[in-house]
């Protein structure tokens, strides 16, 4: 049995994908656990004063997981934010990552569209598609690690299957990962979905 679900992007149609957008009642509460509930008036989400987030369903599904090509992480894991950047390696003549990184940077086009943005105004999302200043390598993807009740959710494995920690990542580090998105959240005046890693396979 593998132990990552393996689960191609290409299995998505973009277009099912299903947007509820969800206002919170009371803006005022600066407390972690506000309350939200379904909006039903039909707004533009960046037109809602009190917006609280978006949440992607696809058939049923509350969440788009699925499983990345084998990509480098590029400097280990960032521990002052648990996140990792995963290299869109060779993307420009491999016609698999090609592939990946259409798909995620189209449904970055379908968060955004979801939100009502549009070009004029593009720059409230952030994307999680990261470029160096010069453009000179290729681009990588941003990955958070989800920290919970003082551990990691997210499970991590060698071709061994070796248990390990995701403390021993280093750069450069080969392996594929499944990540999923399943809100859209905003902060700081900013929109942001963040692709999270649910599992890591070190190749």
């Amino acid at each position: 049995m593998s132990f990552l679900k393996n689960v191609e992007h290409s299995r998505y149609d973009l277009d099912n994908i299903a947007f509820k957008t969800f206002v919170c009642k009371d803006c005022s509460n600066e407390q972690k656990n506000k309350e939200y509930e379904l909006c039903i008036d039909g707004k533009c989400p960046k037109d809602l004063k009190n917006f609280g987030y978006v949440s992607l369903n696809y058939l049923q599904n509350p969440l788009i997981y699925l499983t990345t090509p084998p990509m480098v992480c590029l400097f280990g894991v960032n521990k002052n934010n648990w996140t990792m950047s995963l290299q869109f390696k060779n993307f420009k003549v491999d016609n698999s990552m090609k592939s990946f990184f259409d798909f995620i940077q189209n449904m970055e086009f379908k968060l955004m569209e979801s939100l009502g943005l549009d070009e004029d105004d593009s720059d409230l999302f952030v994307s999680q598609i990261r470029y160096d200043k010069a453009r000179k390598y290729d681009p990588n993807l941003s990955i958070k690690i989800p920290f919970k009740n003082n551990r990691f959710d997210c499970d991590i494995k060698n071709e061994n299957y070796s248990s390990m920690t995701v403390l021993n990542i280093n750069n450069f580090t080969k392996m594929q990962c499944d990540i999923y998105i399943d809100k859209i959240w905003k902060w700081d005046e900013k929109y942001y979905c963040k692709w999270k890693c649910k599992k890591i396979y070190i190749l």
